[in-house]
């Protein structure tokens, strides 16, 4: 468990009056935050990062790509066999990536994954602990935001008017006002009529998944043209743009992942937001105004190219007939 997600209070010092609901509702926030936010491989974060980082990878290739056609120059080109292996990959591992975060979930445990939609299943399948005072008060922040400011304000010395508000704990009446305000939006009911056994509206988890809907024709590409060799009459049914990839239909799909992703996090388990792109850590446009090879050492390339070329010749078939199979029937007794 990462110590990032460890509660600071236990809960027989959150201000929830039904402990049990409370006592599950942060075991199932933290499962969900680990999904989200953890150290995984698999972790939402970790997945929205690496098709960002290698989308805008790409588009800076793409740029020089571009530039290279319009303004040529005579040290500059691009071997095309090469960029349309680039091209397939980029397109490959992107279609992939989207389809496993907008998974849906698997009755069989031995098929459990990690996606938007599994976190959003279990959500809704656990709505009656989305409650207003789980929602406040699940690591010590008080439920009554006001009372304690009343409180907080006559323990402080005479004459003293600067300092800063508690944030956490009993005393974060500020923050605790802040939750209140994100759970009035969640649960659609005013301040004045507001009560500690309010829950989220599902429209809110409906309307999620109806964002990620947005994803599905990506998800029908994989199935059909990278997952399986669908066969001509199971594709009748895709329009010619949908037969292909382009980086408009990829970034709507990451968009629309970012702010579902997001919009979990922060607004239904008041957790971080995702944090953009991630932010390089090396120079890691490095080497790309240097060419590839030298004129000296293209020979070692077509080289190796004749090479392969020879070990594909030599895969002959008759290796395959079953041990013992006669060859020569003609000669047979």
């Amino acid at each position: 468990m990462n110590n990032r997600f460890v509660y600071n209070y236990p809960i027989d010092q959150c201000d929830i009056l039904d402990k049990g609901k409370g006592e599950a509702f942060r075991k199932m926030r933290m499962k969900w935050i680990e999904w989200l936010h953890g150290e995984d491989p698999h972790s939402i974060s970790r997945q929205i990062s690496s098709i960002l980082w290698d989308y805008a990878l790409f588009l800076t290739v793409n740029e020089l790509r571009r530039i290279a056609d319009t303004e040529p120059e005579k040290e500059v080109g691009f071997n095309e066999p090469v960029i349309r292996l680039f091209n397939a990959g980029f397109a490959t591992t992107q279609a992939v990536a989207i389809r496993r975060l907008i998974e849906k979930p698997k009755r069989d445990p031995k098929w459990a994954v990690i996606s938007l939609r599994r976190v959003l299943n279990e959500i809704e399948q656990n709505l009656d602990l989305m409650t207003r005072e789980n929602h406040v008060c699940y690591d010590g922040l008080p439920y009554d935001y006001d009372l304690v400011y009343q409180k907080w304000q006559t323990s402080r010395p005479v004459g003293e008017h600067s300092g800063t508000y508690p944030i956490y704990g009993p005393y974060g009446f500020s923050m605790s006002e802040s939750v209140h305000k994100n759970f009035d939006m969640l649960a659609q009911i005013h301040p004045k009529k507001r009560s500690r056994k309010d829950r989220i509206k599902i429209e809110v988890l409906e309307h999620l998944e109806s964002e990620i809907k947005k994803c599905e024709n990506i998800k029908k590409y994989v199935d059909k043209f990278i997952a399986h060799a669908a066969a001509p009459e199971t594709r009748t049914s895709f329009s010619e743009e949908e037969k292909g990839i382009t980086l408009e239909r990829l970034e709507t799909c990451h968009k629309t992942i970012y702010q579902v992703a997001s919009f979990i996090s922060g607004r239904l388990l008041w957790e971080s937001n995702l944090g953009g792109l991630p932010v390089p850590q090396y120079e890691h446009l490095k080497n790309l105004d240097k060419r590839w090879t030298t004129p000296k050492n293209m020979k070692k390339a077509h080289k190796k190219w004749n090479e392969y070329e020879k070990v594909v010749l030599k895969w002959d078939s008759t290796s395959l007939w079953p041990p013992g199979f006669r060859m020569d029937w003609e000669n047979a007794p």
